[in-house]
C-alpha cells in the first residue's frame, strides 16, 4: 500500500493546463487509466489510429513500462506518475537523439518549480537524486510520431521496495517530508516539456545541451560504460551537439558514447 495523499485526476491536470500544445490537442482526448501496462504502448496505438500531436495518456498504475535494454519500469499504484505524450517533431535525424536531454531537463525544472527539489540528471535517461533513481525517459519512434514517456516516483512504502533495490530508488515524499501533490507536477511537466519541444523544433542546440548539463550528475565524474558487453572506463568531460557524451579515456584519448549503459565511480571505487 501507499501512503495517502493526492491521486493523479484528468479534470484536475486539464483545468490547470497553461500549455497550447501538449494536452491540447483538438479533436482528441487525454487519457488516464487506473491501471494500464504501458503507457507509451497505448500511446503508439492512439498515434497509429490518427491521434494528434499533444495527446497525453497518464496512469496511476503501470503494470509493464518499458525502460532501456528492454527492462520492465513498474508503477504501483499510485506511487508514481506514468506520463506519454504523442509528439510529430519536423526535426533533422540527427537532432531526434537530443530529444531525451530536452525532456530530462523539462523534468528537472518541473519537479524544481512544482515540489521545490532539485533533480540530478544521468546521461542519458536516468533522473537521479542522491545517487539514487527517481525517474526515467523513454523516447521511442512509433511511425511518424515520437512517443516521449516519463516515470517519476511519487510516494512508496518503504517495506513494499524490493530488497534489490532499497540502496537504488528514491521518491519524492520520503525526499521533501511532505505528500506530494501529482497533478501540480504534471501540469508544470507539461509546460515545461512544450517549452523544451519548442527549442528543440528551432534549433536551440546549444541551449538545450547547456540546460542539460545545469542539471547533470555526470559530466566531471569517472565513469564506466557497457555497450554490448564492451566496457569503457574514463572521465566523461562534455557532451556533443548530437547529445553523444564524450569520455576522456585512462589513455588520454577521447570517445564518444551514442547509447548504452553507463555507471557513475563511487569514493570507495566501485560503480552504480
Amino acid at each position: 500500500m501507499t501512503a495517502e495523499g493526492e491521486i493523479l485526476a484528468l479534470d484536475v491536470i486539464e483545468a490547470s493546463l497553461a500549455t497550447s500544445l501538449i494536452g491540447r490537442a483538438s479533436g482528441h482526448a487525454n487519457e488516464l487509466w487506473p491501471t494500464i501496462d504501458s503507457t507509451n504502448s497505448r500511446a503508439a496505438e492512439l498515434a497509429s489510429a490518427g491521434a494528434a500531436e499533444g495527446v497525453l495518456v497518464l496512469a496511476r498504475q503501470q503494470t509493464a513500462g518499458r525502460g532501456r535494454q528492454g527492462r520492465v519500469w513498474v508503477t504501483p499504484q499510485d506511487a508514481g506518475i506514468a506520463f506519454s505524450v504523442i509528439l510529430r517533431p519536423t526535426i533533422p535525424l540527427t537532432r531526434l537523439p537530443l530529444v531525451t536531454l530536452a525532456t530530462g531537463t523539462a523534468v528537472a525544472r518541473a519537479i524544481e518549480s512544482s515540489v521545490g527539489v532539485r533533480l540530478g540528471l544521468k546521461w542519458v535517461n536516468d533522473l537521479v537524486l542522491g545517487g539514487r533513481k527517481v525517474g526515467g525517459i523513454l523516447a521511442e519512434m512509433s511511425g511518424p510520431s515520437l512517443i516521449i514517456g516519463i516515470g517519476i516516483n511519487v510516494r512508496f512504502s518503504q517495506e513494499d521496495v524490493p530488497e534489490d533495490l532499497q540502496t537504488k530508488i528514491e521518491w519524492l515524499e520520503r525526499v521533501v517530508g511532505r505528500p506530494v501533490d501529482p497533478n501540480l507536477i504534471v501540469v508544470a511537466l507539461a509546460a515545461e516539456l512544450e517549452k523544451s519541444y519548442q527549442a528543440l523544433l528551432a534549433g536551440k542546440v546549444d541551449e538545450i545541451v547547456s540546460a542539460w548539463k545545469s542539471y547533470s550528475v555526470t559530466i566531471g565524474k569517472n565513469i564506466e560504460s557497457n555497450n554490448g558487453g564492451q566496457i569503457l572506463r574514463g572521465k566523461a568531460v562534455d557532451i556533443t551537439a548530437s547529445g553523444a557524451l564524450v569520455v576522456e579515456t585512462e589513455d588520454g584519448g577521447k570517445v564518444e558514447l551514442h547509447a548504452g549503459e553507463i555507471s557513475i565511480r563511487n569514493q570507495d571505487g566501485s560503480y552504480a
